[in-house]
C-alpha cells in the first residue's frame, strides 16, 4: 500500500509560506533602508560642494530608488 503524499505536500507549502514571509520581511527592510539612504543623501547635500547639476541627478537618482526603477 502507497502512503497518501498530503503529509509531504503539507510540508513543503509551510516552508514555502515560511519562505514568503521571510522575503516580505526583508523586502520590507529593504524598503526602509532606501528610504533612509535617500534621506541622508538629500540633507548631506547642501553640505557638499557640488555644481547644481550634479545636485539635480543625485535628486533624480533618489527620486528612481523611491520608485522602485
Amino acid at each position: 500500500m502507497v502512503s497518501s503524499p498530503d503529509p509531504l505536500l503539507k510540508m513543503i507549502k509551510v516552508a514555502l509560506d515560511v519562505i514568503y514571509e521571510e522575503l516580505r520581511r526583508l523586502n520590507r527592510r529593504m524598503d526602509i533602508l532606501e528610504e533612509l539612504m535617500g534621506e541622508i543623501i538629500l540633507r548631506e547635500l547642501p553640505k557638499v560642494k557640488l555644481s547644481e547639476k550634479e545636485i539635480g541627478e543625485i535628486k533624480g537618482s533618489v527620486e528612481e530608488i523611491r520608485g522602485g526603477d
